[in-house]
């Protein structure tokens, strides 16, 4: 049985290709099978040729080695690649490795490192040339420190998002408030039913936006609210009852959600329910679903129809002139998406036999 190691050298220059097969067949536990002058051409001939390892020089014209060890490793995983360049640029080396290759070999050293290297990466042992070893690991070093970075402004950017949305929804509820106060006054005092509906109108207003800040205000503050175990039926019961809208049907299974927020559970139940009440069209259906440590709350309705996105961006509005007849979500399928990701869950809308399904998933602890 040959156990030889099956090689490919990927060079431009012929001359290189055939110093390295003679040099190579020097070697008795190595095999060169074949070669190819491109990086289109080693793309061409992997699989025919079935190479456990490919010597692939990096500055090639027409397709170089880094987007050439990109195409063969998602062509055939099982490949493993040694770059074999002059250069020993940092950047180089990151980017052949990123692209899959399991070792780096600078021209000009001597044959036992590169029958080292090839015989390392046919075993899956990643090796890289003594002379690009000190500044990869600079390189190395400096990327952490970088991600470092990154990861403790992202960390501030969290804070600086918690605190604006703190600020604003009290800046926005004291004027609310104000205006809530007001318009209950009038309410007592209305002339005609014309000012009476006119005051009943702002007042529903009121109640929304008020209704729109706390949702706000939940995605800010994270998912660990009330602690404890959430309940499907009481969230859906309530969302029901203030939409004043009750399901066709409905399969809730009778057991606690452990670790899901019952006010996030109540809320996503609410927007999902919403959203088929005012935009969908009957019959709508509720039930739960649980499986391992994950629960699932899905909301169907007859309307046949899904956003064309599936971020659910802040403010999204669709042109439904050729499906339903209704304004836009705006800010509602947005606050129970990230919800739901506040939970390791997620929220997707989808069509499926012209029925709308709406799925919020969240994950148990």
């Amino acid at each position: 049985m040959d156990e030889s190691v099956r090689v490919m050298v990927v060079d431009d220059s012929a001359s290189t290709r055939t110093m390295l097969r003679e040099a190579l067949a020097l070697e008795g536990g190595i095999h060169v099978v074949g070669e190819a002058g491109t990086g289109h051409e080693a793309i061409a001939r992997v699989e025919d040729l079935a190479p456990d390892v490919i010597l692939m020089d990096v500055r090639m014209p027409d397709l170089d080695g880094v987007k050439a060890a990109q195409a063969i490793m998602a062509k055939r995983p099982s490949t493993r690649i040694v770059a074999l360049t002059w250069s020993d640029d940092p950047a180089t080396v990151r980017d052949m490795l990123t692209a899959g290759a399991i070792g780096y070999v600078v021209k000009g050293g001597s044959i036992e490192e590169l029958y080292s290297a090839i015989r390392h990466a046919s075993s899956g042992e990643p090796e890289l040339d003594q002379k690009v070893l000190p500044a990869a690991m600079e390189d190395l070093r400096r990327l952490l420190d970088e991600e470092r970075g990154r990861r403790e402004q992202i960390e501030r950017l969290a804070r600086s998002r918690a605190e604006f949305v703190q600020i604003l929804s009290h800046e926005l509820r004291t004027p609310l408030t104000v205006i809530s106060g007001a318009l209950q006054m009038l309410r007592r005092t209305a002339v005609d039913s014309d000012e009476g509906q006119l005051v009943e109108s702002a007042i529903r207003r009121v109640a929304e936006l008020e209704f729109l800040v706390e949702g706000l205000e939940l995605v800010a503050s994270g998912p660990s609210l009330d602690g404890g175990a959430a309940h499907p039926r009481p969230a859906i019961i309530t969302a029901s009852e203030r939409i004043g809208i009750h399901p066709d049907t409905a399969g809730v299974l009778d057991e606690a959600w452990t670790g899901v927020s019952h006010r996030y559970l109540s809320r996503v139940a609410f927007e999902l329910l919403s959203n088929a009440a005012r935009h969908g069209a009957p019959p709508i259906e509720v039930r739960t679903s649980r499986r391992d440590d994950r629960a699932g709350l899905t909301v169907c309705d007859g309307g046949g129809w899904a956003p064309a996105a599936t971020d659910f961006s802040a403010f999204f509005q669709e042109d439904m002139s050729s499906t339903r007849d209704r304004s836009g979500f705006g800010l509602g399928l947005f606050l129970a998406a990230r919800l739901c990701q506040a939970c390791q869950g997620d929220l997707s809308i989808r069509v499926e036999g012209g029925v709308t399904v709406a799925e919020a998933t969240f994950r148990l602890h």
